[in-house]
């Protein structure tokens, strides 16, 4: 491998700052199932249709009165309905996600190696925890930061600064992967971390020219090679 694609990290002193979802697993097509779920169970209109829904910057991208204001635009205002809608589209959507390949074995060499780790999500503590046992990493990470913890969400610095005091480093020792240029790796240059863009996640596909990460990640399992490991270390 080109020696300019690797930047060789002491595993004692680096630390690993983890965006949680579409970067360690595939959470895009987890909601359109979820939403395909929840539309049958309404009886009218299509999962894309209301996934769209939750892309509006109206309730956020996780609420409930997404369905809700679905429904209602459909001329459907039954509770039982809504309630069965939710209760179905959080069950789908949680069974459905699932570790990317390489995800499990890599984690494992990082901590292994002596990697403190932590993820930053913009994911709620109720969800983000559900989702780490759900896919069976919630062991890799000493802390979990999410907005109601830190107060804010990315791509303010509060939720990464207080990741790093979580695991005792400074910026310039830790590295960040993300799957969203403005939200993690912007806030991560400008900090002064190695930036990861975890390019297979970013299902938006917007382009930033003036963002640039250190390492463009195509394959979770290539993170060990950029910090000079390999899977025997």
């Amino acid at each position: 491998m080109d020696e300019s694609l690797v930047r060789r990290i002491n595993p004692q002193e680096c630390v690993c700052l983890f965006d949680l979802d579409n970067t360690l697993y595939n959470f895009v097509d987890a909601k359109i199932a979820a939403c395909r779920q929840a539309a049958k169970c309404i009886g009218t209109g299509e999962g894309m249709e209301l996934f769209r829904y939750f892309l509006r910057d109206v309730h956020g991208f996780e609420h409930h009165d997404n369905i809700r204001d679905f429904m209602e635009d459909r001329g459907i205002r039954d509770g039982a309905v809504l309630e069965k809608a939710c209760r179905e589209y959080d069950a789908v959507k949680l069974a459905t996600i699932d570790p990317y390949p390489g995800v499990l074995s890599t984690l494992e060499t990082l901590k292994r190696s002596g990697v403190k780790m932590a993820v930053v999500t913009d994911a709620e503590s109720s969800h983000a925890f559900k989702r780490l046992e759900k896919v069976g990493i919630r062991r890799y990470f000493e802390s979990v930061i999410t907005p109601d913890i830190s107060g804010k969400r990315k791509p303010a610095y509060d939720s990464f600064l207080m990741a790093l005091e979580s695991l005792g480093s400074l910026p310039e020792h830790a590295w960040v992967v993300g799957d969203s240029l403005k939200r993690e790796i912007e806030p991560g240059n400008q900090l002064g971390m190695t930036t990861v863009h975890a390019v297979y996640g970013d299902w938006t596909d917007i382009p930033y020219p003036s963002i640039t990460p250190t390492f463009v990640l195509h394959s979770f399992p290539d993170l060990l090679r950029f910090m000079g490991l390999d899977a025997g270390d």
